[in-house]
């Protein structure tokens, strides 16, 4: 499980207190830090996601994770670092977006 290999899905759930919920989880371990870091954290989370959502749109996930089929899905990325300014931002805008084809989006932030 890693944010940098776009092509895993990460883990997956059904919510004890929503059984008609699949969550679809990506491992955020990457820190936030400088410009650089940002930059190179904001577009391996936008594969990751991008992953996600191919995963999602082309049916594999009926396949891989029958129990997914009839339910509503949302993608939770599980944040080791708190989200920086930019990161949370970003985060906004990628629940926008996936909100307006019927996705869910969070971000948690999971300090070991």
């Amino acid at each position: 499980m890693s944010l940098t290999d776009p092509n895993i899905i990460d883990m997956w759930g059904i919510p004890k207190s929503d059984s008609g919920t699949i969550i679809l989880g990506i491992a955020d371990h990457l820190e936030w830090g400088n410009k650089t870091l940002q930059a190179e954290h904001l577009l391996a989370l936008q594969r990751k996601i991008n992953g996600y959502i191919a995963f999602i749109e082309s049916g594999e996930i009926d396949n891989k994770i029958p129990a997914a089929l009839g339910k509503s899905l949302v993608i939770r990325v599980y944040g080791k670092h708190e989200a920086s300014e930019q990161g949370k931002l970003f985060f906004e805008r990628v629940a926008e977006l996936l909100r307006k084809v019927g996705i869910g989006f969070e971000f948690v932030f999971k300090a070991d």
